[in-house]
């Protein structure tokens, strides 16, 4: 596997990762904010940037092997 490949595998399993683990932080019994409101921040923003890498990221994928030939 080339270094690209395996840096790119390794970003995407990080934003698979991300997606629960954002859904998690908007339940206090998970994290305990000082500031009210904190943690669903936290978890709309995690949840937002790993769904757009996996869509940019999947996306630029299909792009580039669409104009591979047969």
């Amino acid at each position: 596997m080339s270094e690209t490949t395996l840096e790119r595998s390794l970003r995407r399993g990080v934003a698979v990762l991300l997606v629960p683990l954002s859904g998690a932080t908007t339940l206090p019994e998970f994290v305990e904010a000082a500031l009210p409101g904190i943690s669903n921040v936290l978890g709309a923003a995690l949840f937002v940037a790993a769904v757009a890498y996996l869509v940019v990221s999947v996306g630029g994928q299909v792009v580039s092997a669409a104009d591979t030939p047969l």
